[in-house]
């Protein structure tokens, strides 16, 4: 044990030096990293700034667009709308303006008032039937009852 003691104290001041040399590397590096980090960051002072004055604008961009786009949104919805509103009337003005150019409502009318006019004169033709069968059935009745007043006149005459 006294010699595993030994070699192991000897191989620790070994080490121990190479530690302590490795600890100084270090540090020294790290103290280069830290000045070339200062320096750098000396020299890029400037530009982190503009860098963070560039970010800040486009933030402020992005706001303004959000703004903006949502208003042509509702201005393209709104479009839309009356884009649909102005297609319904030019149809509806199209059939209206057809219908109007057209010479089949006219024709029709003409047709209907042929018709009219012969029912007419049809209607005219029985309301005269109508009536000479009336005038002959109220001269009937009149030389009935005249026929009759002479029966009975020259009845009550006899007795």
């Amino acid at each position: 044990m006294h010699q595993h003691k030994d070699g192991i104290e000897s191989s620790l001041k070994d080490t121990k030096t190479y530690l302590n040399k490795l600890q100084d590397e270090i540090s020294k590096t790290l103290e280069k990293v830290a000045s070339r980090e200062k320096y750098i960051n000396n020299q890029v002072k400037d530009l982190i700034q503009e860098y963070r004055g560039a970010q800040s604008y486009l933030s402020e961009a992005k706001d303004r667009y959000q703004q903006v786009s949502g208003g042509v949104t509702e201005r393209t919805r709104a479009l839309a709308e009356i884009s649909e509103d102005l297609e319904k009337i030019k149809q509806e003005m199209e059939e209206k303006g057809s219908s109007m150019s057209d010479g089949a409502p006219l024709v029709r009318i003409k047709q209907s008032l042929t018709k009219l006019k012969q029912e007419i004169v049809q209607m005219d033709i029985r309301i005269g039937v109508v009536e000479h069968t009336l005038l002959q059935a109220n001269l009937k009745e009149r030389s009935d009852m005249t026929r009759d007043m002479h029966a009975t006149f020259m009845l009550d005459s006899t007795y």
